[in-house]
């Protein structure tokens, strides 16, 4: 038994270094795999942990899947009649999966050029809110007014995408009317004094203040100032307060809207005495 084994052992030396070969390719692609999913375990990316788990499970397949073609073209198997049928197996997938291959490399996207991070407070097309998470498939953003917004990742990478959470600065704009008959420069003054006393407004952009318009019923002023991004909302609603409270101690008026209303009289005078 030993002599026909080692007897067919020889006759069929090169079979065996092929399948050994073969064997050894897989073994080193499911090494390579390990190695290169590794560093996305590493990823700076603020996603859930299954999110990275996912993608390295993808990373470790796709080396997997090279390293059993390669070894089954080491062992003789012709592969052209499996490629043919994977490729047109693989082109009505694609196209039936389109959208959701689509939505799968945006979702990569987002993640490694870390456009937007968990926390962030940012503005997605219209929509305003802070980012719950960043999926493969889609991104989760919480409205200002509550509501949780789910949006596909390829639309999220197709739209404008304003991250205010990296801005170390925000410019405010706020406009202020006053009446016609009030004092402009006394009024400018009055807004540079509150600018200046609040602690939290930027010295560096220099705030401005400027008339921006004549209007129907005031001389309209625009005020631009910087604020951290992070204090952004909440010192500008006090400074909007504190505007108002100190141009009316110094009699400066912020007047309502105001028309002048002509009445034409269409009575006809009657006849005179006669």
């Amino acid at each position: 038994m030993l002599e026909e084994l080692a007897e067919w052992a020889r006759e069929n030396v090169h079979v065996i270094y092929r399948y050994l070969a073969a064997a050894a390719v897989i073994a080193a692609s499911y090494y390579a795999g390990r190695q290169l999913s590794k560093p996305i375990y590493r990823a700076r990316a603020e996603v859930k942990p299954e999110v990275l788990h996912n993608i390295a499970r993808l990373v470790r397949l796709a080396a997997i899947l090279i390293g059993i073609a390669v070894a089954l073209s080491i062992v003789g198997i012709d592969l052209g009649g499996l490629l043919l049928a994977a490729g047109f197996t693989g082109l009505v997938i694609g196209l039936a999966a389109q959208q959701t291959l689509s939505n799968l490399f945006a979702g990569l996207t987002l993640i490694f050029e870390d456009r937007i991070r968990v926390g962030d407070s940012v503005r997605v097309g219209d929509d305003w809110g802070m980012v719950e998470s960043v999926g493969i498939m889609s991104t989760k953003i919480r409205l200002w007014s509550g509501e949780v917004l789910t949006i596909p990742n390829s639309v999220v990478v197709s739209s404008p995408i304003y991250n205010f959470s990296r801005s170390v600065a925000r410019r405010a704009e706020v406009s202020i009317g006053i009446s016609y008959t009030s004092d402009i420069g006394k009024a400018v003054e009055v807004i540079r004094s509150v600018l200046w006393e609040n602690e939290l407004v930027l010295a560096e952009p220099e705030p401005m203040v400027i008339v921006d318009s004549l209007g129907e019923s005031s001389v309209n002023l625009k005020v631009l100032f910087w604020l951290p991004a992070q204090e952004f909302w909440t010192v500008r609603r006090e400074v909007i307060a504190d505007l108002k409270r100190a141009l009316e101690s110094s009699g400066i008026e912020i007047p309502y809207p105001q028309r002048v209303v002509w009445i034409k009289s269409s009575a006809t005078p009657g006849p005179g005495p006669s």
